[in-house]
């Protein structure tokens, strides 16, 4: 299109070059260009719980991948379908019980949060993280209702579309033999994309992490929903398996992880010693040195224009910079002539005693002798006349304070390198701009992924490939860590370490953040054919135990709080989390968590307001998830005290509700149940403007109705 355009500009007739210009327009509408895929292609989903009813589409669930779809024709009051096949050619009966809802992404559909459990060690003020089995498209639709515009990161994990069948579109596995494998994957991200964007405050940041099987397909995916200039995509890689792995010539040692910034936003990152390294850092008794860059050719002055390396000696902080700069921009005499002069250091002590005057860009280098002193000017390796980092007026200050070292004079080249050592506390220790590639020990999956995983559960290869849970927290810690109350996000969650890397990022500053995140209860694919060979199929118990959310990630929260496995036994008392001063993870954390199951609802039935108990639990989540929900009684209106919301039932009542408000400088959230815009409009006017108010039932059915299949 590019070389189409360029042509077009040179047609001499003005008239034909602009209803050319006009039609291509037109068509750049309509097509686009750049990344292609099959946008078209239906994603569907098993769903249980969903009612039978005349109109449904269904599967039988001895026929889970759905090779067979029908249309339920009728229902009797015996439980029995009567069926026919999609294109109407047969008919069949079944019992209702072996049938379940197939849904197509885009239909209107009403999901709400079903409470299934809860561990509570925090106080009663502490917000609730939120587990939640289910669908994620259909949960980030609700959490559109409940959060849009409020999360301060969002972290997924995809699927990586290896081809190693790890992943499902329409209830069938995806492998190498699937053509279209990769544009399923796209169509799949996109739609939840979308969704997450609008999750995401206007200083929100999305991190996905990806390896090489479709890093090049999400980084243009991210492209086009995160354009430029409104947002910045740079690319961290990882090193997750420092031994390597890959069946082609190259051992594959790393993963990427894509940040969406928005581009209006500076993100300081305060990291730990040694996080974002090229090579983990040297140590000895007395010294630790963290190097902000690979050692350079020279001997060590390095660039001069980077951050410096830190060192702690003594239990003190340094920044050390080197004094000559080498960067590319204005770091040559003739950029800064004022920066070249001559620096005198007494060669026994090699301590700075002066300098000399400020050369012109042309003036020549004085010949002098002064006995027992070494002359140095910021002459490179090369010979080229670069700069001091310093006028000389600073640099005489920083002289005066002693804060500048000289190093041991090289053998090779008789010069010596000049440093100035600056004197940091530690919060700035760690303020530093992260690095490009991450090396650290912390990081390896196999360490602190898989195998912490086995020692939470206490069994082994319970979840394939989880996440180094201390990779995951300095991803977050680069976008929350002064973010203390933040909102995070994870919509692929699988075995849940983003919620155990909330809980190690809260126990390090004392922060209330909370997660909500998002796992199906998939059973993988060999245990499924066995247990469907014995007669068990989704939605049987016996089943159902074996998925991902009920068998790896609700369990593992739970003993990431407690300290308690599964099986009542603690973790292993010698376990401890070395960055919390060996914290032993035995010891678990003061948070509170709720699970939930995504449950779906007969909008007729909200619209009646014969739901409120149904929807409450996520109203409760959407105002903070603070304390224990009250039980609901019939009542004029819902007030709780010291809880963040109030919910009014009867519009008739909205005066005595309103003095129940009276000094509630606690409140957040006010849902008002009224079927009267201009009621609800009026009510809202008198109510405290920096309330988050909502009109019950209409804002919920309305948020699940426009999200219909042309509006994806």
């Amino acid at each position: 299109m590019a070389r189409i355009d360029d042509l077009v500009a040179q047609i001499p007739d003005k008239v034909l070059r602009q209803r050319l210009e006009s039609a291509l327009a037109d068509m750049k509408k309509r097509q686009r260009f750049g990344l292609v895929f099959e946008e078209h292609v239906p994603e569907t989903a098993t769903l249980l719980g969903l009612p039978i009813v005349p109109g449904a589409t269904v599967l039988r669930r001895s026929d889970p991948e759905g090779r067979q779809l029908f249309r339920v024709q009728a229902v009797n009051g015996k439980g029995r379908v009567t069926l026919e096949t999609e294109d109407g050619a047969a008919t069949e009966h079944e019992l209702a019980k072996e049938l379940l809802v197939v849904k197509r992404f885009g239909d209107p559909i009403f999901p709400a949060l079903t409470p299934i459990g809860a561990v509570r060690r925090g106080a009663e003020e502490r917000p609730h993280h939120a587990v939640i089995n289910g669908e994620n498209f259909h949960a980030l639709q609700l959490l559109v209702y409940l959060y849009e515009g409020q999360v301060d990161c969002i972290y997924i994990d995809p699927p990586y579309n290896t081809g190693a069948r790890d992943w499902k579109y329409n209830n069938r596995y995806v492998d190498t033999k699937d053509t279209w494998r990769h544009s399923k994957w796209l169509s799949m991200m996109e739609k939840r994309l979308k969704l997450a964007k609008r999750l995401l405050r206007p200083d929100g940041v999305l991190i996905c992490t990806i390896d090489e099987h479709e890093v090049y397909h999400i980084g243009m995916l991210l492209e086009r929903l995160f354009p430029n200039p409104d947002y910045t995509r740079p690319m961290v890689t990882i090193v997750i398996n420092p031994k390597g792995t890959g069946a082609d010539n190259f051992a594959r040692v790393e993963e990427y992880a894509c940040f969406v910034c928005p581009s209006d936003r500076e993100y300081v990152a305060q990291m730990p010693f040694g996080f974002a390294m090229p090579v983990p850092p040297k140590k000895d008794s007395r010294r630790v040195v963290v190097p902000a860059e690979p050692s350079d050719t020279d001997g060590g002055e390095g660039n001069g224009d980077d951050q410096g390396n830190v060192e702690v000696v003594k239990g003190k902080h340094f920044r050390k910079l080197a004094l000559r700069r080498d960067g590319a921009e204005s770091s040559h005499r003739s950029d800064r002539p004022r920066q070249f002069y001559a620096i005198y250091i007494e060669e026994k002590t090699r301590i700075v005693r002066g300098i000399g005057p400020e050369l012109g860009a042309s003036e020549p280098i004085p010949k002098e002798r002064k006995k027992g002193m070494a002359i140095a000017y910021p002459i490179d390796p090369r010979g080229e006349h670069r700069v001091w980092r310093y006028g000389r007026d600073t640099m005489a200050s920083l002289i005066a304070k002693g804060e500048i070292q000289v190093t041991r004079k090289n053998p090779k080249t008789g010069a010596y390198s000049l440093y100035h050592v600056k004197p940091i506390d530690a919060e700035e220790a760690e303020r530093r701009k992260p690095r490009t590639v991450w090396w650290h020990p912390s990081h390896d999956a196999g360490a602190h992924g898989s195998s912490l995983l086995n020692l939470m559960l206490g069994e082994r290869a319970a979840f394939p490939f989880p996440k180094s849970v201390y990779a995951v927290r300095d991803c977050l810690k680069l976008i929350v860590g002064n973010r203390p109350n933040a909102l995070i996000l994870d919509f692929f969650a699988g075995s849940g370490t983003t919620m155990h890397a909330t809980c190690l990022l809260n126990a390090e500053d004392g922060g209330h953040r909370r997660s909500v995140i998002i796992t199906n209860n998939e059973v993988e694919d060999t245990i499924a054919k066995s247990l469907q060979k014995e007669g068990h199929f989704r939605g049987d118990p016996t089943f159902e135990q074996h998925g991902i959310f009920e068998a790896v990630t609700m369990p593992r929260v739970t003993t990431t709080i407690t300290g308690v496995r599964p099986d009542g036994s603690p973790v292993p008392a010698n376990k401890t989390y070395a960055h919390l001063d060996n914290r032993p993870m035995a010891e678990g954390f003061a948070e509170n968590v709720e699970f939930f199951r995504v449950d779906y609802l007969d909008p007729d039935d909200v619209d009646l307001g014969g739901q409120f108990a149904a929807i409450f639990p996520s109203l409760w989540l959407a105002a903070g998830g603070v304390g224990s929900r009250p039980k609901l009684q019939d009542a004029d209106m819902l007030v709780p005290p010291g809880m963040p919301y109030a919910v009014l039932f009867r519009e008739e009542r909205f005066r005595r509700f309103l003095k129940a408000l009276t000094g509630r400088a606690d409140l957040t959230h006010v849902w008002l149940v009224t079927d009267s815009e201009d009621a609800f409009a009026e009510m809202r006017s008198m109510l405290d403007p920096r309330l988050k108010v909502s009109m019950l039932y209409r804002d919920y059915l309305r948020n699940f109705k426009i999200n219909t299949r042309q509006n994806l």
